[in-house]
């Protein structure tokens, strides 16, 4: 296998773990209500919160608890595993460009128009799939359980908005009632409209001090907003000073997409690079710094680094499990494929989830249930990868048909 062939394995399989800790995490928050929040206390009053499984009295109750509950501290802020994937979106942005010469062969209109249409291609068709998909299991839920039936769809002026994405830049709680996890595509198309200046900007500055400058960019806004604003980005879990209105906006997550960009770069520029990064001491620095992360998440000063360190810790730490799972050959498979549909995944995991699974449990009386619980969620797991697989399968069908028609 060559360097080139095992730099895009990993990089899939790290997206694959990271959408099996998003998907589970939603699991997790919409059975229990997101009791298990942080709240800005410390880290002592967090723990308390984390403990969800109470496994009875005794030596042997406790230790049944922890296990549970260790394996729930796996997924209840896999929130977090989105920083990942800003990460990837940056790396594997530069490399690709870099690879083909670099935005300094692109000097011609067209070149340019194809650059983004490209980019809009990957994340629009799946988005517009999702929303038809979505509006289907609105009114099979409203068919199949009409217990909870409500109106499918809220009015024409809300659908547009949601059709036209422009909009989802201004109207977040529209996409809250609709599905919550679109708040990811206003904030990665802003990022990707802004791609240009920052590669210009990392080729002139450098990987570490291009990485240094956005590190400080990031951590400035931060910290006006966690004292000094009345406001706050979806899809950062700290509140602002006094409420939590809520908006898309690049800049508090700007350092994961720029270390991505990084890395992307110091990777072309050594071909042994990223193997490097494949050692113990990458992993267990990936370790800590995530664990710090998730302390920061406990301070309203931490909010101020949390996410940046985050999507720094985990991207080490993701990669030593897909490293090691790697060696076993249908695990690696299964992580890659995972990894190539994540973006279907996490934008149709929620209409499953939210518009079918958990009203047919209610209906049956179900949810609350510990047994239930645990059965459910293999079930969950297998059916939420099977519709990012199909989502992925359509899109490529409906972009192969797009690409077919500009041939002609």
């Amino acid at each position: 296998m060559t360097t080139t062939k095992r730099r895009i394995d990993i990089l899939d399989s790290i997206r694959g773990l990271a959408i099996i800790g998003i998907f589970m995490y939603h699991y997790y928050i919409e059975w229990f209500g997101g009791s298990f929040l942080v709240v800005p206390e410390g880290p002592g009053a967090n723990f308390s919160r984390l403990w969800i499984f109470d496994g009875g009295g005794g030596v042997l109750g406790f230790m049944a608890a922890f296990v549970k509950n260790l394996l729930s501290w796996l997924f209840v802020y896999g929130f977090a595993q989105v920083n990942v994937f800003l990460v990837l979106s940056g790396f594997v942005l530069t490399y690709s460009l870099l690879a083909k010469g670099g935005l300094g062969q692109m000097k011609k209109v067209r070149e340019w128009v194809s650059f983004y249409w490209k980019r809009l291609k990957r994340i629009l068709i799946p988005f517009y799939i999702s929303v038809v998909i979505g509006i289907l299991f609105l009114l099979g839920k409203n068919l199949i359980f009409p217990v909870f039936a409500g109106a499918p769809l809220f009015d024409l002026w809300d659908v547009g908005k949601i059709l036209i994405v422009p909009f989802t830049f201004f109207d977040m709680q529209l996409l809250q009632r609709f599905n919550g996890d679109y708040w990811f595509i206003p904030l990665i198309l802003q990022l990707y409209l802004l791609f240009p200046l920052l590669f210009i900007a990392l080729k002139k500055m450098g990987a570490a001090r291009f990485m240094a400058f956005t590190l400080g960019l990031t951590i400035l806004y931060r910290f006006c907003a966690a004292y000094y604003l009345d406001s706050v980005p979806m899809g950062v879990l700290y509140p602002a000073k006094e409420s939590y209105r809520l908006f898309s906006f690049f800049l508090p997550r700007l350092f994961e997409f720029t270390f991505g960009m990084g890395l992307g770069y110091l990777s072309f520029m050594n071909e042994k690079f990223l193997d490097g990064l494949m050692k113990m001491r990458w992993f267990l620095l990936g370790f800590g710094a995530t664990l710090l992360g998730f302390v920061c998440l406990t301070y309203r000063w931490g909010w101020i680094f949390s996410d940046s360190m985050l999507g720094f810790g985990l991207f080490f730490l993701l990669m030593g499990f897909a490293y090691v799972l790697g060696k076993i050959g249908f695990m690696q498979k299964f992580l890659q494929k995972a990894g190539e549909s994540a973006y279907e995944t996490y934008l149709l995991h929620h209409y499953f989830l939210n518009y079918f699974l958990f009203a047919l449990l209610a209906v049956m009386g179900l949810k609350g249930n510990e047994t239930v619980f645990w059965m459910v969620m293999p079930v969950y797991f297998a059916a939420v990868i099977f519709i990012g697989f199909a989502g992925k399968f359509l899109s490529v069908q409906v972009e192969k048909a797009l690409s077919f028609r500009r041939k002609r």
